[in-house]
Protein backbone atom coordinates (compact mmCIF):
# COMPACT_ATOMS: atom_id res chain seq x y z
CA UNK A 1 0.00 0.00 0.00
CA UNK A 2 1.47 3.24 -0.58
CA UNK A 3 0.92 6.56 1.46
CA UNK A 4 2.52 10.02 1.95
CA UNK A 5 6.17 10.61 3.74
CA UNK A 6 8.20 13.09 5.08
CA UNK A 7 10.65 13.86 8.02
CA UNK A 8 8.59 15.48 10.43
CA UNK A 9 8.18 14.58 14.05
CA UNK A 10 5.77 12.18 15.36
CA UNK A 11 3.03 13.67 16.89
CA UNK A 12 -0.74 14.89 17.09
CA UNK A 13 -2.22 14.29 13.45
CA UNK A 14 -3.48 17.99 12.11
CA UNK A 15 -7.10 18.33 11.24
CA UNK A 16 -6.21 20.01 8.65
CA UNK A 17 -4.04 20.02 5.03
CA UNK A 18 -6.08 16.88 4.13
CA UNK A 19 -4.80 17.38 0.00
CA UNK A 20 -2.32 14.15 0.46
CA UNK A 21 -2.98 10.57 -1.33
CA UNK A 22 -2.13 7.35 -0.47
CA UNK A 23 -1.57 4.22 -3.09
CA UNK A 24 -1.96 0.61 -2.21
CA UNK A 25 0.04 -1.61 -3.85
CA UNK A 26 0.78 -5.34 -2.53
CA UNK A 27 3.79 -8.07 -3.15
CA UNK A 28 4.69 -11.19 -1.19
CA UNK A 29 7.48 -14.10 -0.31
CA UNK A 30 6.36 -17.47 -1.67
CA UNK A 31 6.72 -20.69 1.12
CA UNK A 32 9.11 -23.54 1.11
CA UNK A 33 7.03 -25.99 2.83
CA UNK A 34 5.04 -27.00 -0.32
CA UNK A 35 4.60 -26.33 -4.09
CA UNK A 36 2.19 -23.44 -4.08
CA UNK A 37 0.52 -23.49 -7.25
CA UNK A 38 -2.06 -20.94 -6.97
CA UNK A 39 -2.80 -18.64 -3.94
CA UNK A 40 -4.82 -15.39 -3.09
CA UNK A 41 -6.11 -13.80 -0.61
CA UNK A 42 -9.16 -10.67 -0.56
CA UNK A 43 -7.87 -7.59 0.51
CA UNK A 44 -11.12 -5.64 2.33
CA UNK A 45 -10.23 -2.90 4.87
CA UNK A 46 -7.12 -0.81 4.75
CA UNK A 47 -6.76 2.25 7.73
CA UNK A 48 -3.97 4.32 9.45
CA UNK A 49 -3.59 4.75 12.93
CA UNK A 50 -4.08 7.25 14.82
CA UNK A 51 -7.39 8.47 13.72
CA UNK A 52 -8.31 5.50 12.04
CA UNK A 53 -8.21 7.41 8.64
CA UNK A 54 -9.75 4.88 5.86
CA UNK A 55 -7.16 4.22 2.99
CA UNK A 56 -9.06 1.64 1.30
CA UNK A 57 -12.93 0.08 1.26
CA UNK A 58 -14.67 -2.22 -0.72
CA UNK A 59 -12.99 -5.27 -1.43
CA UNK A 60 -9.75 -6.52 -4.18
CA UNK A 61 -8.77 -9.80 -4.80
CA UNK A 62 -4.56 -10.76 -5.31
CA UNK A 63 -2.92 -12.85 -7.04
CA UNK A 64 -0.13 -13.99 -4.51
CA UNK A 65 2.10 -16.16 -7.17
CA UNK A 66 2.20 -13.67 -9.60
CA UNK A 67 3.52 -11.08 -6.79
CA UNK A 68 6.54 -13.22 -6.45
CA UNK A 69 8.09 -10.77 -8.57
CA UNK A 70 5.55 -7.76 -9.32
CA UNK A 71 3.57 -5.20 -7.27
CA UNK A 72 0.25 -5.04 -7.33
CA UNK A 73 -1.18 -1.88 -7.60
CA UNK A 74 -4.81 -1.64 -4.90
CA UNK A 75 -5.95 1.89 -4.75
CA UNK A 76 -5.14 5.36 -3.90
CA UNK A 77 -6.84 7.32 -1.75
CA UNK A 78 -6.99 10.52 -2.09
CA UNK A 79 -7.58 13.75 0.58
CA UNK A 80 -5.36 12.24 3.10
CA UNK A 81 -4.91 14.69 6.32
CA UNK A 82 -1.09 15.50 6.97
CA UNK A 83 0.56 14.06 10.09
CA UNK A 84 2.16 11.39 11.54
CA UNK A 85 0.89 7.88 11.65
CA UNK A 86 2.29 4.55 13.77
CA UNK A 87 0.51 1.71 12.34
CA UNK A 88 -1.26 0.65 9.68
CA UNK A 89 -4.36 -1.43 10.19
CA UNK A 90 -5.43 -4.62 7.23
CA UNK A 91 -8.37 -6.68 6.96
CA UNK A 92 -8.37 -9.93 4.91
CA UNK A 93 -11.00 -12.21 3.54
CA UNK A 94 -11.67 -15.55 1.33
CA UNK A 95 -7.82 -17.17 1.65
CA UNK A 96 -7.04 -19.63 -1.17
CA UNK A 97 -4.77 -22.40 -2.02
CA UNK A 98 -3.85 -25.01 -4.37
CA UNK A 99 -0.89 -27.16 -3.56
CA UNK A 100 1.04 -30.26 -4.47
CA UNK A 101 1.87 -32.24 -1.51
CA UNK A 102 5.27 -33.95 -2.20
CA UNK A 103 6.28 -33.49 1.70
CA UNK A 104 5.80 -37.45 2.15
CA UNK A 105 2.88 -36.95 4.61
CA UNK A 106 -1.10 -35.93 4.48
CA UNK A 107 -1.27 -32.14 4.88
CA UNK A 108 -4.46 -30.06 5.67
CA UNK A 109 -6.37 -33.44 4.05
CA UNK A 110 -4.26 -33.39 0.84
CA UNK A 111 -2.94 -36.93 0.35
CA UNK A 112 0.99 -37.21 -0.80
CA UNK A 113 1.32 -36.82 -4.38
CA UNK A 114 -1.90 -34.98 -4.92
CA UNK A 115 -2.90 -31.48 -6.31
CA UNK A 116 -5.28 -29.96 -4.13
CA UNK A 117 -7.52 -26.88 -3.81
CA UNK A 118 -7.75 -25.99 -0.19
CA UNK A 119 -9.55 -23.22 2.11
CA UNK A 120 -7.06 -22.20 5.12
CA UNK A 121 -8.09 -21.92 8.33
CA UNK A 122 -7.21 -17.98 8.99
CA UNK A 123 -7.06 -16.73 12.34
CA UNK A 124 -6.75 -13.87 12.41
CA UNK A 125 -7.65 -12.22 9.19
CA UNK A 126 -6.73 -9.28 10.16
CA UNK A 127 -3.14 -7.29 11.05
CA UNK A 128 -1.67 -4.10 12.78
CA UNK A 129 1.60 -3.32 11.48
CA UNK A 130 3.81 -0.75 13.57
CA UNK A 131 5.11 2.23 10.97
CA UNK A 132 8.68 3.24 11.75
CA UNK A 133 9.31 7.21 10.74
CA UNK A 134 6.20 7.42 8.51
CA UNK A 135 4.50 10.86 7.99
CA UNK A 136 2.53 12.42 5.56
CA UNK A 137 3.56 15.99 4.26
CA UNK A 138 0.59 18.10 2.88
CA UNK A 139 0.06 17.99 -0.82
CA UNK A 140 2.23 15.27 -1.34
CA UNK A 141 2.15 11.64 -2.63
CA UNK A 142 3.96 8.37 -1.52
CA UNK A 143 3.68 4.95 -0.90
CA UNK A 144 3.17 1.46 1.58
CA UNK A 145 3.95 -1.53 0.33
CA UNK A 146 1.98 -4.46 2.13
CA UNK A 147 4.59 -7.78 1.38
CA UNK A 148 2.39 -10.63 2.32
CA UNK A 149 5.40 -13.54 3.39
CA UNK A 150 3.74 -16.97 3.14
CA UNK A 151 6.55 -18.79 4.58
CA UNK A 152 5.57 -17.15 7.76
CA UNK A 153 1.98 -16.76 7.43
CA UNK A 154 1.70 -20.71 7.05
CA UNK A 155 1.83 -23.03 9.47
CA UNK A 156 2.79 -26.50 9.00
CA UNK A 157 -0.72 -27.59 8.61
CA UNK A 158 -1.20 -24.87 5.93
CA UNK A 159 -3.27 -22.56 9.08
CA UNK A 160 -2.94 -18.85 7.99
CA UNK A 161 -1.70 -16.35 10.23
CA UNK A 162 -1.81 -12.49 8.75
CA UNK A 163 -0.82 -10.85 11.94
CA UNK A 164 2.65 -12.86 11.95
CA UNK A 165 2.86 -13.12 8.03
CA UNK A 166 2.19 -9.23 7.01
CA UNK A 167 4.70 -6.34 6.62
CA UNK A 168 4.41 -3.00 5.93
CA UNK A 169 7.74 -1.21 3.72
CA UNK A 170 6.87 2.47 2.67
CA UNK A 171 8.32 3.48 -1.20
CA UNK A 172 7.82 6.74 -3.23
CA UNK A 173 5.61 5.89 -6.76
CA UNK A 174 7.96 6.58 -9.40
CA UNK A 175 10.80 7.21 -7.21
CA UNK A 176 14.53 5.86 -7.33
CA UNK A 177 13.52 2.47 -5.60
CA UNK A 178 10.54 1.97 -7.26
CA UNK A 179 10.20 -0.24 -10.52
CA UNK A 180 8.76 1.77 -13.96
CA UNK A 181 6.73 -1.18 -14.31
CA UNK A 182 5.17 -2.60 -11.26
CA UNK A 183 2.73 -5.58 -12.40
CA UNK A 184 3.55 -7.41 -15.85
CA UNK A 185 1.26 -9.14 -18.04
CA UNK A 186 -2.36 -8.25 -16.59
CA UNK A 187 -4.13 -10.10 -19.14
CA UNK A 188 -8.03 -8.37 -19.74
CA UNK A 189 -10.87 -6.96 -21.72
CA UNK A 190 -10.85 -3.57 -22.54
CA UNK A 191 -14.03 -0.85 -22.10
CA UNK A 192 -14.37 3.17 -21.82
CA UNK A 193 -12.36 3.90 -24.12
CA UNK A 194 -11.74 7.46 -24.50
CA UNK A 195 -9.58 9.38 -26.96
CA UNK A 196 -9.90 13.26 -25.13
CA UNK A 197 -8.24 11.92 -22.11
CA UNK A 198 -6.29 8.64 -23.42
CA UNK A 199 -7.80 6.66 -21.10
CA UNK A 200 -9.66 3.03 -20.68
CA UNK A 201 -10.38 0.16 -17.88
CA UNK A 202 -8.89 -3.28 -18.09
CA UNK A 203 -10.86 -5.83 -16.29
CA UNK A 204 -10.54 -9.43 -16.13
CA UNK A 205 -11.54 -12.09 -13.18
CA UNK A 206 -9.47 -9.66 -10.48
CA UNK A 207 -11.23 -6.32 -10.98
CA UNK A 208 -11.39 -3.40 -12.81
CA UNK A 209 -8.25 -1.35 -13.38
CA UNK A 210 -8.62 2.42 -15.27
CA UNK A 211 -5.32 3.14 -16.69
CA UNK A 212 -3.94 6.16 -18.76
CA UNK A 213 -1.69 6.68 -22.12
CA UNK A 214 1.08 8.97 -22.18
CA UNK A 215 4.09 9.06 -24.79
CA UNK A 216 5.71 6.76 -22.99
CA UNK A 217 3.52 4.09 -23.31
CA UNK A 218 4.31 1.23 -26.25
CA UNK A 219 2.33 -0.92 -28.55
CA UNK A 220 2.95 -4.17 -29.61
CA UNK A 221 1.64 -6.81 -31.78
CA UNK A 222 -1.26 -4.76 -32.79
CA UNK A 223 -3.01 -6.22 -36.30
CA UNK A 224 -3.01 -3.67 -39.34
CA UNK A 225 -6.94 -4.38 -38.86
CA UNK A 226 -7.04 -2.51 -35.95
CA UNK A 227 -4.23 0.18 -36.45
CA UNK A 228 -1.75 1.10 -39.45
CA UNK A 229 0.45 2.43 -36.54
CA UNK A 230 0.80 1.65 -33.25
CA UNK A 231 -0.88 3.89 -31.06
CA UNK A 232 -3.92 4.58 -29.07
CA UNK A 233 -5.35 4.79 -31.97
CA UNK A 234 -5.43 0.37 -31.87
CA UNK A 235 -7.25 0.44 -28.79
CA UNK A 236 -10.80 -1.00 -29.26
CA UNK A 237 -13.45 -1.87 -26.47
CA UNK A 238 -13.99 -5.28 -25.71
CA UNK A 239 -10.40 -6.08 -27.26
CA UNK A 240 -8.05 -8.85 -24.88
CA UNK A 241 -5.02 -7.02 -24.24
CA UNK A 242 -2.34 -7.75 -21.83
CA UNK A 243 -0.44 -4.80 -20.09
CA UNK A 244 2.17 -3.82 -18.06
CA UNK A 245 1.24 -1.20 -15.49
CA UNK A 246 3.39 1.05 -13.52
CA UNK A 247 2.72 3.63 -10.45
CA UNK A 248 3.01 7.62 -11.40
CA UNK A 249 4.49 9.63 -8.99
CA UNK A 250 0.62 11.42 -8.45
CA UNK A 251 -0.72 7.66 -7.79
CA UNK A 252 -2.57 7.19 -10.79
CA UNK A 253 -1.70 3.99 -13.25
CA UNK A 254 0.38 4.18 -16.59
CA UNK A 255 -0.36 1.57 -19.05
CA UNK A 256 3.44 0.75 -20.42
CA UNK A 257 3.28 -1.80 -21.97
CA UNK A 258 0.17 -2.74 -24.11
CA UNK A 259 0.03 -6.41 -25.99
CA UNK A 260 -2.50 -7.18 -28.28
CA UNK A 261 -4.04 -10.29 -27.27
CA UNK A 262 -7.56 -11.06 -29.52
CA UNK A 263 -9.64 -8.61 -30.92
CA UNK A 264 -12.72 -9.26 -29.09
CA UNK A 265 -13.59 -11.63 -25.75
CA UNK A 266 -15.51 -14.44 -27.83
CA UNK A 267 -13.47 -16.56 -26.13
CA UNK A 268 -11.62 -16.04 -22.81
CA UNK A 269 -7.75 -16.27 -22.20
CA UNK A 270 -7.10 -18.90 -18.86
CA UNK A 271 -4.15 -18.58 -17.61
CA UNK A 272 -2.12 -21.17 -14.83
CA UNK A 273 0.71 -23.51 -14.32
CA UNK A 274 1.58 -26.39 -16.07
CA UNK A 275 2.11 -29.71 -13.89
CA UNK A 276 1.46 -32.70 -16.30
CA UNK A 277 1.51 -33.24 -19.88
CA UNK A 278 0.39 -36.41 -21.46
CA UNK A 279 1.51 -36.16 -25.28
CA UNK A 280 -0.58 -39.08 -26.42
CA UNK A 281 -3.50 -38.24 -25.45
CA UNK A 282 -2.89 -34.15 -26.73
CA UNK A 283 -3.69 -32.92 -23.32
CA UNK A 284 -2.05 -31.51 -20.79
CA UNK A 285 -2.60 -30.35 -17.09
CA UNK A 286 -2.45 -26.34 -15.50
CA UNK A 287 -4.08 -24.82 -12.34
CA UNK A 288 -5.94 -21.93 -13.15
CA UNK A 289 -4.30 -18.37 -11.80
CA UNK A 290 -6.27 -15.81 -13.85
CA UNK A 291 -8.96 -15.79 -16.19
CA UNK A 292 -9.63 -12.43 -18.73
CA UNK A 293 -13.47 -12.89 -17.97
CA UNK A 294 -15.96 -15.06 -15.67
CA UNK A 295 -16.48 -18.70 -17.08
CA UNK A 296 -18.90 -20.96 -15.45
CA UNK A 297 -17.58 -23.69 -14.31
CA UNK A 298 -13.78 -22.83 -13.85
CA UNK A 299 -12.52 -20.55 -10.66
CA UNK A 300 -8.94 -19.86 -9.93
CA UNK A 301 -6.80 -22.33 -8.33
CA UNK A 302 -8.65 -25.32 -10.28
CA UNK A 303 -6.54 -28.02 -11.36
CA UNK A 304 -7.92 -28.67 -15.22
CA UNK A 305 -7.21 -30.26 -18.61
CA UNK A 306 -6.75 -29.57 -21.72
CA UNK A 307 -7.07 -30.80 -24.56
CA UNK A 308 -5.41 -29.73 -28.38
CA UNK A 309 -5.62 -30.85 -31.35
CA UNK A 310 -2.93 -32.84 -33.73
CA UNK A 311 -4.61 -32.74 -37.01
CA UNK A 312 -4.87 -29.56 -37.55
CA UNK A 313 -2.52 -28.18 -35.02
CA UNK A 314 -3.94 -26.11 -32.40
CA UNK A 315 -1.52 -22.90 -32.59
CA UNK A 316 1.68 -23.04 -30.14
CA UNK A 317 3.91 -19.21 -29.78
CA UNK A 318 5.51 -17.53 -27.40
CA UNK A 319 3.90 -14.47 -26.14
CA UNK A 320 6.13 -11.00 -26.19
CA UNK A 321 9.69 -11.06 -24.34
CA UNK A 322 10.42 -8.07 -23.23
CA UNK A 323 13.57 -6.84 -25.09
CA UNK A 324 14.79 -9.95 -26.18
CA UNK A 325 11.95 -11.08 -28.43
CA UNK A 326 15.02 -11.91 -31.05
CA UNK A 327 16.33 -14.60 -28.23
CA UNK A 328 13.07 -17.11 -28.88
CA UNK A 329 14.10 -17.89 -32.22
CA UNK A 330 17.37 -19.63 -31.13
CA UNK A 331 18.13 -22.92 -30.05
CA UNK A 332 16.77 -23.99 -26.85
CA UNK A 333 14.47 -21.12 -27.00
CA UNK A 334 11.21 -22.81 -29.00
CA UNK A 335 7.93 -22.90 -28.30
CA UNK A 336 6.15 -23.92 -31.78
CA UNK A 337 4.66 -28.13 -30.86
CA UNK A 338 3.13 -29.88 -28.38
CA UNK A 339 6.90 -31.29 -27.37
CA UNK A 340 7.89 -27.62 -26.31
CA UNK A 341 5.64 -28.17 -23.02
CA UNK A 342 7.20 -28.93 -19.80
CA UNK A 343 5.96 -28.72 -16.41
CA UNK A 344 6.54 -25.52 -14.56
CA UNK A 345 5.53 -23.22 -17.46
CA UNK A 346 3.18 -20.78 -17.31
CA UNK A 347 0.41 -20.89 -20.08
CA UNK A 348 -2.75 -19.01 -21.22
CA UNK A 349 -5.01 -20.92 -23.13
CA UNK A 350 -7.38 -19.40 -25.65
CA UNK A 351 -10.59 -21.55 -24.55
CA UNK A 352 -13.00 -22.74 -26.86
CA UNK A 353 -15.29 -24.65 -25.56
CA UNK A 354 -15.94 -26.82 -21.78
CA UNK A 355 -15.99 -30.46 -22.49
CA UNK A 356 -17.36 -33.29 -20.58
CA UNK A 357 -15.72 -34.37 -17.56
CA UNK A 358 -14.13 -30.94 -16.87
CA UNK A 359 -11.68 -30.46 -19.46
CA UNK A 360 -11.63 -27.82 -21.83
CA UNK A 361 -10.48 -27.72 -25.70
CA UNK A 362 -8.07 -25.22 -26.63
CA UNK A 363 -8.18 -23.40 -30.10
CA UNK A 364 -4.72 -21.32 -29.07
CA UNK A 365 -1.77 -22.21 -26.46
CA UNK A 366 0.46 -19.09 -25.54
CA UNK A 367 3.90 -19.68 -23.30
CA UNK A 368 3.84 -17.00 -20.60
CA UNK A 369 6.12 -15.95 -18.27
CA UNK A 370 6.66 -17.91 -15.56
CA UNK A 371 7.64 -16.62 -12.17
CA UNK A 372 10.05 -19.08 -10.03
CA UNK A 373 11.48 -18.49 -6.84
CA UNK A 374 14.70 -20.48 -5.67
CA UNK A 375 18.54 -20.25 -4.35
CA UNK A 376 20.56 -19.01 -6.82
CA UNK A 377 24.43 -18.59 -7.72
CA UNK A 378 25.30 -16.33 -10.94
CA UNK A 379 27.79 -16.56 -13.47
CA UNK A 380 28.43 -14.39 -16.88
CA UNK A 381 24.38 -13.11 -16.48
CA UNK A 382 23.23 -16.11 -15.63
CA UNK A 383 20.99 -16.84 -13.15
CA UNK A 384 21.42 -20.90 -12.08
CA UNK A 385 18.33 -21.66 -9.91
CA UNK A 386 18.71 -24.84 -7.96
CA UNK A 387 16.85 -26.32 -4.97
CA UNK A 388 13.39 -25.90 -6.95
CA UNK A 389 10.56 -26.03 -5.67
CA UNK A 390 9.06 -29.88 -5.61
CA UNK A 391 7.12 -29.21 -8.31
CA UNK A 392 10.00 -29.12 -10.55
CA UNK A 393 11.90 -31.82 -8.50
CA UNK A 394 9.48 -34.13 -8.54
CA UNK A 395 9.49 -34.23 -12.32
CA UNK A 396 13.30 -34.43 -12.61
CA UNK A 397 13.97 -31.14 -13.27
CA UNK A 398 16.74 -29.58 -10.88
CA UNK A 399 18.00 -26.73 -12.18
CA UNK A 400 16.75 -23.42 -14.20
CA UNK A 401 19.35 -21.27 -15.83
CA UNK A 402 17.63 -17.87 -16.45
CA UNK A 403 19.92 -15.80 -19.00
CA UNK A 404 19.75 -12.14 -18.32
CA UNK A 405 20.66 -9.32 -20.81
CA UNK A 406 20.55 -5.29 -20.46
CA UNK A 407 16.53 -5.16 -20.30
CA UNK A 408 16.44 -7.73 -17.38
CA UNK A 409 15.47 -5.92 -14.20
CA UNK A 410 17.17 -6.40 -10.75
CA UNK A 411 15.27 -5.48 -7.81
CA UNK A 412 14.48 -5.87 -3.93
CA UNK A 413 12.07 -3.92 -2.36
CA UNK A 414 13.08 -0.16 -2.05
CA UNK A 415 15.50 -0.39 -4.23
CA UNK A 416 16.57 -1.00 -8.02
CA UNK A 417 19.88 -3.36 -7.88
CA UNK A 418 22.82 -4.65 -10.03
CA UNK A 419 23.41 -7.76 -10.45
CA UNK A 420 26.90 -7.82 -8.63
CA UNK A 421 24.47 -6.69 -5.52
CA UNK A 422 22.96 -10.46 -5.06
CA UNK A 423 24.87 -12.20 -2.44
CA UNK A 424 25.57 -15.82 -3.87
CA UNK A 425 23.20 -18.39 -2.64
CA UNK A 426 20.09 -16.07 -1.86
CA UNK A 427 16.70 -16.95 -2.50
CA UNK A 428 15.93 -15.20 -5.61
CA UNK A 429 12.56 -14.89 -7.80
CA UNK A 430 12.97 -14.84 -11.31
CA UNK A 431 10.38 -14.12 -13.74
CA UNK A 432 10.50 -14.47 -17.51
CA UNK A 433 9.35 -17.18 -20.21
CA UNK A 434 10.91 -21.15 -19.09
CA UNK A 435 11.42 -23.41 -22.32
CA UNK A 436 11.49 -27.07 -22.21
CA UNK A 437 14.57 -28.83 -23.08
CA UNK A 438 16.51 -32.64 -22.92
CA UNK A 439 17.97 -33.37 -19.63
CA UNK A 440 17.29 -32.17 -15.79
CA UNK A 441 17.82 -28.29 -16.66
CA UNK A 442 15.68 -25.69 -18.35
CA UNK A 443 16.13 -22.43 -20.15
CA UNK A 444 14.78 -19.23 -18.89
CA UNK A 445 15.09 -15.74 -20.30
CA UNK A 446 14.84 -13.50 -17.33
CA UNK A 447 13.33 -10.06 -17.69
CA UNK A 448 13.02 -9.80 -13.71
CA UNK A 449 14.99 -10.89 -10.98
CA UNK A 450 14.18 -10.10 -7.01
CA UNK A 451 16.52 -10.62 -4.48
CA UNK A 452 14.20 -11.70 -1.62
Amino acid sequence: MAGCRTNNTYGVIPPSNGNSSVVLAMTDNPPSLVSILSAQVTLTGATLTPGNVSLFSGSTTVDLMRLQTDIAYLSTAANIPAGNYTAVNLTFANPKLTIENDMGTTIAGCAVGAICPIVPIATPLSATIPLTAFSIAANSTTGLLIDVNLDNLLSASLGEDFSVGTTVTPFTPAGTGAPSVGAEDVVGQIGNVTPSSKTFTLTNVTGTHSLKVDNSSTFFQFPNSACSTPGFGCLQNNQILSVDIGILSDGSILARNILFEDADSGDTEVEGMITGTNLGMQQFNIVIQTMSAPVSGLSIGLPITVQYSASPQTPFDVDFVHGDSTQISTSGFLFAVPTDLTVGQQISIRRHSTLPGGQVLADRVRLRSSRITAPQTIGSGIVSLSGLPSIFSGHGVIGIQAQTSLPTIFFEIGHIINISDIPPNTPVSVRGPLFNASGTTRPMIATKVVLK
